[in-house]
């Protein structure tokens, strides 16, 4: 099985019993689907039903076109790499896929389940967030050692395995799509599971944007934002009079800002028609009210 050369050379160094073998000049032997488990160490658990069964009708049609890739495992198989094309496999009602079989040890079937699912995109937050953790254990890796591997920034690392934070209930909600993210990473600003169980469900009862949710943290922890006072302007009764003269002559709120000689004038209006009335003033053309 031909692999994406994206891969780093730390994570091709874990692989070389699956680079390309001599048998595969032949032809793959046909493996009873009731024989083959799943990879053990598959990071992916939520699997789109829609996907399968348009995959599953391609393979009614034409058949598996790449050979799946397992290991012997004691009298049976486990999956190395494939589990989309065994699972529509059996929807079609297949008694056996084609494959090819390798000798692969425990972290050489990690780290391609890993790497297959993060090219594909398959993985969900949570998932990742999993993945990502186990792998960095498995394998005595740090965050930034593994994000060189698999492509993705040290932070981004860090940001998924926080999500391994939050409390299982909230977890859930993230892994199903119910929360972005976003809303995992803003809920992790509060002070207990609880009161992240807590807001995590009134910002699914409400639809809560990102934003909105990390307004609701901020306010739960007592963190607002800081307002700014606005300094106090002093009145210039002579600037004061104008202002009433022009609101009088116009019949709208009229705002004098005078800055030492220079300033600004803002004149309100409710409609464009309050503004044609307006302009008629300024231009000499109307009666003032």
């Amino acid at each position: 099985m031909k692999r994406k050369t994206v891969l780093g050379r730390g994570l091709e160094s874990l692989l070389p019993s699956l680079e390309e073998n001599p048998s595969d000049k032949g032809s793959p032997a046909d493996i009873n689907v009731d024989e083959i488990d799943p990879n053990p160490f598959q990071p992916r658990i939520d699997w789109d039903d829609e996907e399968l069964s348009s995959l599953a009708e391609s393979i009614r049609q034409q058949g598996i076109l790449q050979p799946l890739v397992m290991r012997k495992h004691e009298d049976r198989y486990q999956l190395i790499a494939g589990e989309r094309r065994l699972r529509a496999s059996i929807l079609v009602g297949l008694d056996t896929v084609p494959a090819f079989v390798r000798d692969a040890d425990d972290k050489q079937m990690m780290a391609l389940a890993l790497i297959e699912n993060i090219q594909r995109q398959d993985l969900n937050p949570m998932e990742k967030a999993e993945a990502f953790s186990r792998f960095c254990v498995e394998f005595s890796m740090t965050q930034e050692e593994l994000g060189k591997q698999v492509g993705i920034s040290r932070s981004a690392i860090a940001n998924f395995q926080r999500l391994m934070e939050l409390p299982d209930l909230v977890k859930g909600m993230v892994r199903s799509g119910k929360l972005s993210m976003g809303h995992g990473r803003a809920l992790l600003g509060l002070p207990s599971e609880e009161a992240m169980v807590r807001i995590a469900k009134v910002s699914l009862a409400k639809g809560y944007s990102v934003r909105t949710l990390e307004d609701a943290v901020r306010k739960s922890t007592g963190r607002h934002k800081p307002v700014l006072k606005k300094k106090k302007t002093p009145v210039i009764p002579e600037i004061k009079q104008l202002e009433d003269e022009l609101q009088r002559a116009l019949g709208t709120r009229v705002f004098l800002k005078d800055l030492g000689g220079s300033g600004k004038l803002e004149i309100e209006y409710s409609s464009l028609d309050e503004l044609d009335r307006i302009l008629s003033i300024l231009r000499g053309r109307g009666n003032p009210v």
